[in-house]
């Protein structure tokens, strides 16, 4: 490799490594409007949530009742089953740092990363008070009686549906019920008029069928306000609440501070932010050049595995998964230790810098394997844990070991290879010294 290649790939490196940077910390609007609207980027860091433990948190606890008519015996089942449902609509909204738990009639549910009054709100508006589905042709009154119920629908969910008037693809709630209700709601509906949606005895949403009946046992609703996936699915979990296995009565709703305290979500990152720090410090002050090339190359390390991580809806920050973080950081800077201190000495013994670093690599390949492979195992076995906690930390010690082979066998062989066209022969810029002399 020419020393005029090498500049120019250490230029392209450090342009990508400035883009991460920003991906990974920055927030930003977006300086043109798209159709009049100005957009703003969420960073990686801000895109995984906080678990409860450094994060606020919120408790909502039921007591659960069977349905009329509904036997005794089934009642375990039935819990079981408004647990799993209760979960599923939370995760849908993006919260994915839930805890389900019961005991006697009691459901508990907690439910992390509640960053903002917007987030209470939404979780507020959502669990406060659940109450039963029901469809009417005209409004709700004495002599008028639903055409189905929560027990007739089998499915709630957002689609992609074809509208002929503006032939668009548009973003709609799908409504199924179940099979043998078909006919008789087709029935009920023949005239079609004005279907009302009630949770409880409140109206939800009305909707004009004008003159059609509702064909097939499904109702696809659209609204100008699902602008996107996420506020229809806000829109189908609200019905998804009338449809619960148990009747709901809550009994408690609050917000819950951090268990690491209030500011903790601040100042963990910031000791990280500091450790991470010295850990360069030292790497350039033992290394020289070497380790300014071992700080980008983990600057790297850090920014695609926050890229990764970001990427999974289940992962969350919490103080056990930081405490991992720290972990995978540190054995990816012993790994790439491990390289130059294995390069300095064979440098020692007269080897040429190029010569040193390669038998380095070589020499330190199985060590550097078995301790990422280590973490991966670990990883592995946690994801399959039913804890929320132990997932989330499970999940960074899954992604961080993969990313870190990448990182530190990859990307550092190709950086020493960048490096080496343009310092070959004076080790003194490494901090390595002939002879056995060690600075």
């Amino acid at each position: 490799m020419t020393k005029r290649r090498s500049i120019n790939l250490f230029v392209v490196f450090s342009i990508l490594l400035a883009i991460l940077l920003v991906a990974c910390f920055v927030n930003f609007t977006y300086p043109f409007p798209m159709y009049g609207t100005y957009y703003s980027y969420s960073n990686f860091v801000s895109n995984i949530r906080l678990g409860e433990d450094i994060g606020s948190s919120m408790r909502v606890v039921y007591r659960a009742t069977l349905p009329e008519g509904e036997a005794q015996s089934n009642y375990n089942a039935l819990k079981t089953s408004t647990i799993n449902q209760l979960k599923d609509i939370i995760q849908s909204e993006g919260y994915k740092d839930v805890t389900v738990s019961s005991y006697d009639d009691k459901i508990v549910m907690q439910i992390g990363n509640i960053l903002n009054e917007t987030d209470e709100n939404t979780i507020q508006s959502l669990l406060e008070n659940p109450q039963a589905i029901s469809f009417y042709i005209g409004e709700m009154s004495d002599t008028n009686t639903p055409f189905a119920t929560a027990e007739d629908i089998s499915i709630v969910d957002v689609v992609t549906s074809y509208d002929q008037t503006t032939a668009e693809n548009v973003i709609v709630v799908r409504v199924q019920f179940n099979e043998d209700k078909i006919d008789e709601i087709a029935e009920a509906t023949a005239d079609g008029g004005t279907l009302y949606i009630y949770l409880g005895d409140t109206v939800y949403s009305q909707i004009d069928l004008g003159t059609s009946a509702i064909d097939q046992g499904v109702i696809y609703i659209q609204n100008t306000a699902f602008v996107d996936t996420a506020t229809a699915q806000t829109y189908a979990n609200g019905l998804r609440t009338g449809i619960l296995s148990l009747e709901l009565t809550t009994l408690e709703i609050n917000p819950i501070t951090p268990s690491y305290g209030i500011g903790s979500d601040i100042m963990i990152p910031v000791a990280m932010g500091i450790f991470a720090l010295c850990l360069f410090i030292y790497m350039i002050v033992k290394y020289k050049q070497m380790g300014l090339l071992a700080c980008f190359n983990l600057l790297f390390f850090i920014t695609l595995g926050l890229f990764i991580l970001q990427s999974i809806p289940i992962a969350h920050y919490n103080f056990a998964s930081m405490i991992v973080i720290l972990l995978c950081l540190i054995i990816s800077a012993d790994c790439l230790m491990s390289i130059f201190e294995r390069a300095k000495i064979h440098y020692q013994t007269g080897l040429q810098l190029h010569i040193a670093f390669k038998l380095g690599q070589k020499e330190t390949l199985f060590k550097n394997l078995i301790l990422n492979i280590l973490t991966f195992a670990v990883g592995f076995i946690c994801v399959f844990m039913p804890n929320m906690a132990i997932q989330s930390f499970g999940w960074v010690a899954l992604v961080l070991p993969i990313v870190n082979l990448f990182t530190s066998l990859v990307l550092m062989r190709l950086f020493i290879n960048m490096y080496l066209p343009l310092n070959n022969t004076d080790g003194k810029k490494l901090n390595f010294h002939k002879g056995g002399e060690n600075a």
